[in-house]
């Protein structure tokens, strides 16, 4: 549960806490940390693998309508557990070892091994 909070709470000190005070709506100001959040991903694994492909990028930016899906399911079936299995189900079930193989055909395809 706390293995993220170090860039967590940097995000909000240094991206969603200034945005916020300069006037940005807090959605807007969230979708501004996702966007941030997805460009460094995508740059921690585009530049070591030398092929910049956007998966990392679409993974993390497709987590924004997640959350609007998971907290109108929450209110619609008043289910607290719901949003858990499906975060759960699409982000690590699904979502890593897809990417994963995304990028490992990319850079077969790229480099020919």
């Amino acid at each position: 549960r706390t293995w993220n909070m170090p860039v967590h709470r940097w995000m909000l000190r240094h991206i969603y806490h200034p945005a916020v005070r300069q006037g940005l709506p807090k959605a807007a100001a969230m979708i501004l940390v996702f966007f941030v959040s997805a460009v460094g991903h995508e740059l921690l694994i585009g530049v070591p693998c030398h092929i910049l492909t956007c998966w990392a990028f679409w993974g993390i930016m497709g987590q924004v309508p997640l959350i609007l899906l998971t907290k109108w399911l929450r209110k619609r079936l008043r289910n607290e557990q719901l949003g858990n299995i499906l975060f759960w189900v699409s982000f690590c079930i699904f979502g890593q070892p897809a990417s994963i193989i995304l990028y490992m055909r990319a850079y077969q395809k790229t480099y020919g091994v």
